[in-house]
């Protein structure tokens, strides 16, 4: 068992070495982290500073929007919640979720799951995975878990790394550049008063994505922010 671990570990560190998109790496994870060769579902959200957790990333749930849009407080008796508060790594089972976390919501009854973890990544990152099997009695699991709070804590840490050295990079010559059409539909939204959420849904991509062309676009229009570029308009 423990050689599996250690194939899969490894699998998964050399997919995260190649600096995929967080779609990507999310969509790997759900393919491959079950120790047991079962699809996954994977969860992975952002915990805001005003204490609420918000999805930014998602595989395998049928009814995606609902839990792409379900609002999830840090102060919730959830997995999720009890993972990001604790930063510990919390699990728990289909038998005994209801028991344990009286706040918890099944989303979705025809994505199937027996166990589920909860990984915070840092203070700001938490993930979660859903297994169709109870992994929670397989031996070494805690471990093997632990490892890929790791493997997460570094490719969260080069996602952050990666994202102000390109915008820094892009931002140097954006200013002799049109937007593209995807910043001009972004704009657009931006100007109706959405926000990253709102418009990382009408568009169909992850909210990080969302950031990071908002950021582009107020260094090509010379504003500062959402309200100076609301206000540029109207005149």
């Amino acid at each position: 068992m423990y050689e599996l671990y250690l194939q899969r570990i490894q699998s998964i560190a050399d997919f995260l070495s190649k600096s995929p998109h967080a779609d990507q790496a999310i969509d790997f994870l759900s393919r491959h982290l079950s120790p047991l060769d079962e699809i996954a579902v994977v969860y992975r959200g952002s915990v805001d500073p005003d204490g609420l957790i918000r999805c930014e990333n998602l595989v395998g749930f049928s009814k995606h929007e609902h839990m792409t849009q379900a609002t999830i407080q840090i102060s919730d008796l959830r997995p999720l919640s009890l993972a990001a508060r604790s930063q510990k790594i919390v699990w728990t089972t289909v038998d005994t979720v209801s028991d344990e976390f009286e706040d918890f919501i099944h989303f979705d009854s025809i994505t199937p799951w027996e166990s589920m973890v909860a990984i915070p990544v840092g203070l700001a990152r938490i993930y979660c995975m859903s297994f169709p099997s109870d992994l929670t009695s397989m031996e070494g699991i805690t471990n093997y878990c632990e490892a890929i709070q790791s493997l997460l804590r570094v490719f969260e840490s080069s996602l952050e790394i990666r994202t102000l050295s390109s915008v820094r990079d892009l931002t140097q010559t954006s200013e002799l550049q049109p937007l593209t059409q995807r910043q001009e539909k972004i704009l657009e939204l931006l100007r109706a008063g959405k926000t990253n959420k709102s418009i990382a849904q009408n568009i169909g991509y992850s909210e990080s994505l969302v950031r990071h062309e908002t950021m582009i676009i107020y260094k090509k229009l010379r504003v500062e922010g959402r309200h100076e570029l609301r206000e540029e308009a109207s005149h």
